[in-house]
């Protein structure tokens, strides 16, 4: 199977894995069980993930059927052996995401760190954690060469639907759009696309000369943002939670020109597995103003100048925002209480430049999960205003 030219940019090669953790707790007397079985229907439903991807003559190919584990148990950190319930909800919100980002060093893909596509990787893989009878931490893991945030949330969902004993909405994996897609819009010149790829360069001078990236986990307030949405309001019918966001962290992330945002190209509920979004530029400067997110994103072309610099990219002075609070299948296990949810921070502490993901915490907040640096963040502004 051709994966098509999609998976062929630095992105993904810089990311090759997406993951999502979520806290659960309840007793569950055969959860392994029903989830080994969950799992191994999945796959059977979706035959992509049983495969290893390869590189040949310039094409990037998926061997169908070269695996066949896909659920992990994992061992927990001898430091929580005696961690119980009583401990969990004496958590508040913020805790649980720590207690959360504590176990996420046990949920390593084995995808993560040792990549190659000339050795073939695996694709697809889910952990389970458990802490006792009661504590539980769930792990979905994707391989970015098959498939973008997008595909990893519906995949959850089709997992949530068969571990409720129901039929899952079916994914199309080999869609024509697939073949033709390309990451980059079509409204940009091919000058522009040319320094586009001097980001590959920025990369790596930020990899070898850059500081080193971490992940850290800010609370957003959902009241915060709904009020800032409606004050910073000038003349655009609406403003996003995307737009805002945003635009607070172009004002807040300093030593960076360029802010790159992810769109999802999917029209309506397509149900298209695979990397289907678009990297918009946007001036830091000019971003800075969440109407004017809100004014040049769907036009999907860079913006303030005619023509995009060079410079930012080939020294890696740019940022990448993603947000993940449209797919909303958070895993969820019927018996049991979600706590939270958060990104494994793999990505973010393995990318060299500026990365932030806006995603769905728990059901009443979101979280932005980043790498960006403190000495290179400012959050006295307006991103500091929509925290907790």
């Amino acid at each position: 199977m051709d994966l098509g030219r999609a998976s062929t940019y630095g992105a993904i090669n810089s990311s090759p894995t997406i993951s999502t953790l979520t806290l659960l707790s309840g007793k569950h007397e055969s959860l392994q069980a029903e989830l080994q079985r969950a799992v191994d229907k999945l796959v059977d439903l979706n035959p992509v993930l049983s495969g290893r991807v390869w590189q040949k003559a310039g094409q990037i190919l998926l061997e169908p059927k070269a695996h066949k584990e896909f659920l992990r148990t994992v061992e927990p950190p001898k430091d929580f052996e005696k961690f119980s319930m009583g401990d969990l909800e004496g958590l508040d919100l913020q805790g649980k995401v720590k207690f959360l980002q504590t176990l996420e060093q046990s949920l390593c893909s084995p995808m993560d760190g040792c990549f190659t596509l000339g050795h073939g990787s695996q694709v697809f893989l889910v952990e389970l954690l458990s802490l006792g009878s009661s504590i539980h931490v769930l792990a979905v893991h994707l391989s970015h060469i098959v498939g973008d945030i997008r595909t990893l949330y519906d995949l959850v969902g089709q997992l949530n639907a068969l571990m409720r004993g129901e039929a899952p909405v079916p994914l199309i994996w080999d869609s024509d759009l697939r073949l033709s897609f390309d990451l980059f819009p079509s409204s940009l010149s091919e000058k522009d696309r040319r320094k586009l790829q001097w980001g590959i360069l920025g990369w790596m001078v930020q990899k070898l000369c850059g500081p080193k990236r971490l992940s850290r986990v800010a609370l957003l307030s959902k009241p915060k943002l709904a009020a800032k949405k409606q004050e910073l309001k000038d003349g655009a019918s609406f403003l996003s939670s995307n737009d805002v966001i945003s635009a607070a962290l172009s004002r807040a992330i300093r030593g960076s020109d360029i802010m790159n945002l992810a769109v999802n190209m999917r029209e309506g509920g397509q149900r298209l597995a695979g990397n289907f979004w678009q990297t918009v530029a946007l001036d830091h400067e000019a971003a800075k103003d969440p109407n004017a997110i809100r004014q040049h994103l769907p036009k999907r072309q860079f913006f303030k100048t005619d023509e995009m610099p060079l410079w930012p990219y080939a020294f890696g002075r740019y940022s990448f925002v993603t947000n993940w609070t449209a797919c909303t299948c958070h895993l969820s296990i019927p018996g049991l209480t979600v706590r939270c949810h958060l990104p494994h921070s793999n990505f973010l502490k393995g990318t060299p430049t500026n990365v932030a993901v806006i995603f769905h915490v728990d059901a009443e907040n979101l979280g932005l999960s980043h790498n960006v640096p403190p000495s290179n963040l400012d959050t006295t502004g307006l991103l500091g205003a929509l925290m907790l």
